[in-house]
C-alpha cells in the first residue's frame, strides 16, 4: 500500500513537472514579444505612494504583485518562467481542490482547462497578469474554505474573507461565493442559504466602490472584466476562465459521493479528459490567438530597440497588408534615411501607411508618437505621449522617456525633471533616466547632443496651433527651420504621393531641390518627378532622373489617364 501510494505521488510530482516545462516552453515561444510588450503597460514603482495609490482600489493587491512581477518580463525567459509558475501552481491548487470534493475520481487533468483558458488569454494584449493572480488568490481562499467543518466557522470565514479577497482581489470574489453557494447547495442543503450573506457583502462593497468613483459600472467590480483594459470591450471570452472554474467544481459535485470507480470506467474517463482538454486548447489556440498581433508586439519591440536592421527583415518575411506594419516599417526606413529611396519597394496603400488616424487607443498612441518623433514634429509626439499613459491610467516606461526628450527639447526642464524622477523609481529604467539629468538646465548639453540637439532645431518659431494649416505646411515649417533633418523632407514627400497630391509634391520638390534640406532626389522622388515631368527632358536633366525610372514610366506613358495609372503602379 506504502509502495503504492510513493508511487502515485512521483506520478503527480512529474505530472507537474511536464506540465510547467510544456507551458514554459510553450510561452517562450509563442508568447515572448507578449511578455516584452506587457512589461511597457504595467510600470511598478518602489515608491509609498505609488503602492498606497494602487492598494486602495478593489483588488489593488493582486494588480500590485502583477505589476511587480511583470516589471521582470523585460528579462529574456522571465515572462515565461514567472508565467508558467504561477500557470501549473493554478493547476496544481484547483486539482488539490477536486480531489477533496472528489477523492475516488481522478481529475487532475479536467484541472488544467482554467489554466489553458488563463494561458490563452494572455495573448490578449488588453487582459492584465492581475486576473490571473486574482484568480490564483481565490484557488487558495477557495482551498482553505473545504477544510473547515463547522457550519459557524465557514459562515464567518465564507463573510469575512469574501469582502477581504474583494478588497485584494477585486471582483473574483464573485467566483468565490459562485463557488461556496454551489458547493454548500450540493454537500449542505439544508444551510446554504446562509451563505448568500458572503454574495450580499461582495454586491454591497461593489456599489459602495462605484458610488466611490472607482468604476463607472458594476461589471468591472464584479465579473472578469476587471481585469480587462476597462475603456475596450472585453468580449465573452473574458468569463471562459471562470465558467470553466464552475464547470469542473460542479462535476466533481456531481460525482463527489461516488466511492469506488471500476479500472475501465477510470480510463474512459481519463481518455475523455484527455481529449476535452486537447479540444479546448486547440481551440483556443485558433480562436484567441490573433497572429496579427503577435507580429505587431515583436515590430513594437524592435522599434522600442532601435533595432532598425531586424525590422526591416522582419517586414521582408511577412504579409505587409497591415497599416501597423507598414508605419513600423516606414519609421525604420526614415530612420536609416532610406524612406524616399525605397518609398514604391515596399507595398505601400495610402496616407494610412505614412501615419493612421488616431483611434485613441493607447497603443496606436505610442506608434503614433514613434511617428512624429521621426519626423520631427516634436509637438505631436508630446501629445501623443501624453494621450497613451492617460488611456490605460498608468505610467508606459517607453512614453515616459518620451516625455522626458519632448520636454528637454523644449527646454521645459522642470517638467522634464518631473519624469526622469519617475523612471528613477523603477528597476529597469533608472540608470537612463539618471543619465539624463546632465541636460537639465543646461542648453549646450541639449544642443550638442546628436538626438536632442536635432529635434531641438525642428521646433519651428512660428506660434500657430499644429496642423492648423494642414500637416504639410507644418512639415514644411520643420523643412525651413532645420533642412538637416532629412526625415522631414522625406516624410513631407511621401506623403504628398501617397494622397496622390501631385501639385503639392511638385511645388515641393521646386522649393527644395537642389538646397540642404533635398540636395540630390532619392529614387522614390524621381519616381514621383515622372508624374508632371515625364516629357520635359530639361527638367528631367536638371532633376538628375536616372535612366531605370525613365524606362519604367515608358511603359505607361501612352495608356489613357497613365499618370494615375503609374502611380497606382508605384503603390501596387
Amino acid at each position: 500500500m506504502k509502495n503504492r501510494f510513493e508511487k502515485v505521488r512521483l506520478i503527480y510530482i512529474v505530472g507537474w513537472i511536464v506540465v510547467f516545462i510544456a507551458l514554459f516552453r510553450y510561452m517562450q515561444i509563442k508568447e515572448r514579444y507578449s511578455f516584452y510588450f506587457s512589461e511597457q503597460w504595467h510600470l511598478f514603482l518602489y515608491d509609498w505612494p505609488f503602492v498606497k495609490s494602487v492598494l486602495w482600489q478593489p483588488g489593488g493587491l493582486a494588480r500590485l504583485i502583477a505589476d511587480f512581477l511583470t516589471q521582470f518580463f523585460v528579462i529574456p525567459y522571465f515572462g515565461a518562467l514567472i508565467s508558467a509558475s504561477l500557470l501549473t501552481t493554478t493547476g496544481i491548487v484547483t486539482s488539490v481542490i477536486l480531489k477533496r470534493l472528489a477523492p475516488a475520481l481522478h481529475l487532475s487533468i479536467l484541472s488544467l482547462l482554467p489554466v489553458i483558458s488563463l494561458l490563452f488569454l494572455q495573448f490578449n494584449i488588453n487582459y492584465q497578469l492581475s486576473g490571473t493572480i486574482a484568480f490564483l488568490m481565490f484557488l487558495c481562499t477557495f482551498a482553505f474554505y473545504l477544510k473547515i467543518q463547522s457550519l459557524t466557522k465557514r459562515i464567518i470565514y465564507a463573510a469575512g474573507f469574501s469582502v477581504l479577497l474583494y478588497l485584494l482581489a477585486g471582483p473574483v470574489a464573485s467566483l468565490f461565493v459562485a463557488a461556496i453557494v454551489l458547493t454548500e447547495l450540493f454537500v449542505h442543503f439544508r444551510s446554504f442559504y446562509y451563505f448568500l450573506i458572503p454574495a450580499a457583502l461582495v454586491y454591497l462593497s461593489a456599489v459602495v466602490s462605484l458610488h466611490l468613483g472607482v468604476a463607472g459600472e458594476l461589471k468591472y467590480l464584479l465579473l472578469p472584466d476587471g481585469y480587462f483594459t476597462w475603456k475596450l470591450q472585453a468580449g465573452n471570452v473574458i468569463y471562459q476562465p471562470w465558467l470553466l472554474m464552475l464547470a469542473v467544481l460542479l462535476l466533481a459535485l456531481l460525482f463527489g459521493q461516488v466511492k469506488q470507480v471500476r479500472k475501465n470506467i477510470q480510463v474512459a474517463a481519463l481518455a475523455t479528459q484527455f481529449v476535452v482538454l486537447g479540444w479546448l486548447a486547440v481551440f483556443n489556440s485558433s480562436f484567441m490567438i490573433d497572429s496579427r498581433h503577435e507580429i505587431f508586439k515583436e515590430l513594437d519591440y524592435y522599434m522600442r530597440q532601435e533595432n532598425w536592421d531586424k525590422l526591416l527583415e522582419r517586414c521582408s518575411q511577412i504579409d505587409m497588408n497591415n497599416y501597423l506594419y507598414q508605419n513600423c516599417r516606414n519609421v525604420a526606413l526614415a530612420e536609416k534615411g532610406l524612406l524616399a529611396e525605397h518609398l514604391f519597394d515596399y507595398k505601400q496603400h495610402d496616407l494610412r501607411s505614412i501615419y493612421l488616424s488616431w483611434d485613441k487607443t493607447p497603443y496606436v498612441s505610442v506608434l503614433l508618437s514613434d511617428v512624429y518623433f521621426s519626423m520631427g514634429h516634436i509637438a505631436l509626439s508630446q501629445r501623443m505621449a501624453f494621450e497613451s499613459n492617460e488611456s490605460v491610467n498608468n505610467y508606459n516606461p517607453r512614453m515616459l522617456k518620451r516625455l522626458v526628450q519632448t520636454n528637454l527639447i523644449y527646454g521645459a526642464y522642470p517638467v522634464a525633471e518631473k519624469y526622469i524622477a519617475v523612471l528613477e523609481k523603477t528597476k529597469y529604467y533608472t540608470d537612463w533616466a539618471h543619465s539624463q539629468r546632465r541636460f537639465l538646465e543646461n542648453d549646450k548639453a541639449v544642443e550638442a547632443d546628436a538626438l536632442l540637439g536635432a529635434k531641438r532645431d525642428c521646433i519651428f518659431p512660428e506660434n500657430f496651433l499644429a496642423g492648423k494649416n494642414g500637416f504639410d505646411s507644418d512639415l514644411k515649417h520643420i523643412i525651413d527651420h532645420n533642412p538637416s533633418h532629412r526625415a522631414t523632407v522625406q516624410y513631407l514627400g511621401a506623403i504628398y504621393l501617397l494622397m496622390r497630391d501631385i501639385e503639392g509634391f511638385k511645388t515641393m520638390i521646386e522649393n527644395y531641390y537642389d538646397t540642404p534640406a533635398l540636395p540630390s532626389l532619392p529614387k522614390g522622388f524621381q519616381a514621383g518627378v515622372m508624374l508632371f515631368s515625364a516629357n520635359d527632358t530639361t527638367a528631367l536633366k536638371h532633376y538628375a532622373i536616372t535612366d531605370q525610372v525613365i524606362q519604367g514610366f515608358e511603359a505607361y506613358k501612352n495608356k489613357r489617364n497613365s499618370q494615375n495609372m503609374y502611380l497606382n503602379f508605384l503603390l501596387k
